[in-house]
């Protein structure tokens, strides 16, 4: 199955990077068998089945849930729910989280709430709602104290931001999200930097400071080039060619559009290698 890459599946890989649970020594039987169906799912999220990730990511949950593992219980709702996101079925993803979030008997550690509140910021996003994506990326915010999750969840307000029209509130939680990445070089935080600093990039781009907006953006590639992320370079490309169409560099712009267009065709992502074309096609 060929997969696009979007802005949208982009941040809800960071968001939860497939939170794959791992064989640990603790484990009982049932719980083993569930953290194998997840690696299971994990392999065909990665290729692209995403109905039988969520089939898979299903039996895990069932089996977790039948033990009262209750982060073994989140991992998988939200993997459940991220995979049924990639499919394009919000509905059933917003239920898988709102079953997540309800109130019950066993407690939900906060910051899997927040993970979970933030991946229904996400879907509203994706749906163009942002009013609703801002709600709950607020209280994805309000449940991450400290979380592991905190800086793709500000990027994540931001992106809300943007998407309302508020390129400064954009430009602002970007620069939080960066400030909260600090200097710690891991690949996890390189990635989030990115994100972070693609963010930046459009705000600045919607402000019409191009010069900043474009220095911002090679960041972002040079960092998405280094981690191997086909997804995110591709963006990064369409983004810095709408960057140079904004300074009347049309030569520079349509090399840029057709670098993403190249990077789309080779990862099989045909609604890229569309978007790409058809920013070609306007010259």
């Amino acid at each position: 199955m060929r997969r696009a890459l979007t802005i949208a599946a982009c941040g809800a890989a960071a968001l939860l990077a497939c939170a794959c649970a791992g064989t640990a020594p603790t484990q009982n039987r049932t719980e083993q068998q569930a953290a194998a169906l997840n690696q299971r799912a994990a392999r065909a999220f990665e290729q692209g089945d995403y109905p039988r990730a969520a089939a898979l990511y299903e039996q895990a949950l069932r089996l977790n849930t039948g033990v009262e593992n209750t982060e073994g219980i989140a991992v998988n709702a939200l993997s459940l729910a991220r995979a049924h996101q990639a499919a394009g079925d919000a509905a059933a993803a917003h239920r898988v989280l709102d079953g997540l979030l309800a109130d019950g008997p066993l407690p939900l550690p906060p910051a899997r709430r927040a993970e979970a509140r933030a991946r229904k910021a996400q879907l509203y996003l994706d749906a163009n709602d942002a009013a609703r994506a801002l709600d709950w990326s607020d209280k994805a915010l309000a449940s991450c104290a400290g979380c592991a999750a905190l800086p793709a969840i500000q990027t994540l307000r931001g992106r809300s931001a943007l998407a309302a029209g508020d390129h400064a509130a954009a430009l602002d939680w970007a620069s939080r999200a960066l400030a909260a990445i600090g200097t710690n070089p891991g690949s996890g935080n390189a990635g989030e930097r990115a994100n972070a600093l693609r963010l930046a990039g459009e705000a600045r781009l919607a402000r019409g400071e191009h010069q900043a907006a474009l220095a911002t953006l090679e960041q972002a590639l040079e960092l998405d080039r280094g981690l191997g992320l086909p997804a995110r370079i591709f963006l990064d490309l369409m983004t810095l060619g709408r960057i140079q169409l904004a300074m009347g560099n049309r030569a520079a712009a349509r090399d840029y559009f057709s670098r993403a267009r190249s990077v789309s065709v080779a990862a099989n992502d045909e609604a890229g290698a569309r978007a790409a074309s058809r920013a070609i096609e306007g010259f």
